[in-house]
């Protein structure tokens, strides 16, 4: 399992529904969920999309501030808080990018857990946030689609120059 790294169509591309149903994904969904939260604590991340390893399938991985590391398969928002916050949000498939993004503080969502097992959850600042960012993924939506261009480019700069730093020039 690696890392897709931006540009990749992968990453805009909208993820299917996990079936459960399937004996094969029934299996395969502890394995997918154990390699992606390697890859992810490895990568140094809170959270990562089937998208941002190849797989359109409707499944993401993350680490809430507390530390709980578990895989989100199917999952869907119920409730999502009137109050916005800006946050700042970097993302493995774009090393280094750093964008201030206006998310919802507080959501409710629903989700089956690596056995089918159907959970809800609350989540609050960080946590929202993180859920949020994977959930675009599945939807095909970057992060980078959430602000302006002047705003893209500016990061984008500040990206090449920190690159151009640490002796990198990709």
């Amino acid at each position: 399992m690696q890392l897709v790294i931006a540009p990749n169509n992968v990453l805009k591309q909208s993820a299917k529904d996990w079936k459960f149903e399937t004996p094969q994904h029934f299996v395969e969904a502890e394995c997918i969920e154990e390699k992606m939260i390697k890859l992810m604590k490895a990568s140094n991340g809170r959270g990562l999309a089937a998208n941002q390893v190849g797989l359109l399938w409707r499944v993401f991985v993350m680490m809430t501030e507390d530390g709980r590391e578990f895989g989100v398969f199917n999952p869907v928002v119920k409730f999502t808080s009137e109050v916005m916050q800006d946050g700042e949000e970097g993302c493995l498939s774009f090393p280094e990018l750093w964008l201030d993004v206006k998310r919802p503080m507080a959501i409710d969502a629903e989700y089956l857990d690596k056995n089918g097992k159907e959970c809800t959850i609350s989540l609050v600042g960080i946590d929202a946030r993180c859920f949020l960012h994977e959930l675009d993924h599945l939807n095909g939506v970057c992060f980078t689609d959430k602000i302006s261009t002047l705003k893209l480019a500016l990061a984008k700069k500040r990206q090449l120059k920190k690159r151009k730093h640490n002796g990198r020039t990709k």
